[in-house]
């Protein structure tokens, strides 16, 4: 019982640590985001290719998964579904 109540300390534990780290995003309709380039992020001569790609205008949000529906600034919209975690506001264009 006791190695029991030491997991769920150190659970509650690392729990903390983690959720001070992270950075709650909070996206809205029609905000101009930048996509996270995933496939040069394995690659070995990464280091001076562009590791994000864009702007995307947002769509739609989808609040129970996170995910977004992303369109071209132009009004083409993207095939795919995002999820949030992918994307970073842009800041001046």
């Amino acid at each position: 019982m006791k190695a029991y109540q030491s997991i769920e300390v150190a659970q509650a534990q690392q729990k903390k640590a983690f959720d001070k780290k992270v950075k709650k995003k909070e996206f809205k309709k029609g905000d101009l985001v930048m996509m996270f380039d995933a496939r040069h992020h394995r690659r070995a001569y990464k280091k001076l290719l562009p590791k994000w790609f864009g702007p995307f205008v947002i769509k739609k949000m989808f609040a129970n998964n996170g995910s977004c529906e992303l369109e071209n600034v132009n009004g083409s919209p993207y095939p795919n579904r995002v999820n949030h975690d992918k994307l970073k506001k842009v800041l001046d264009m």
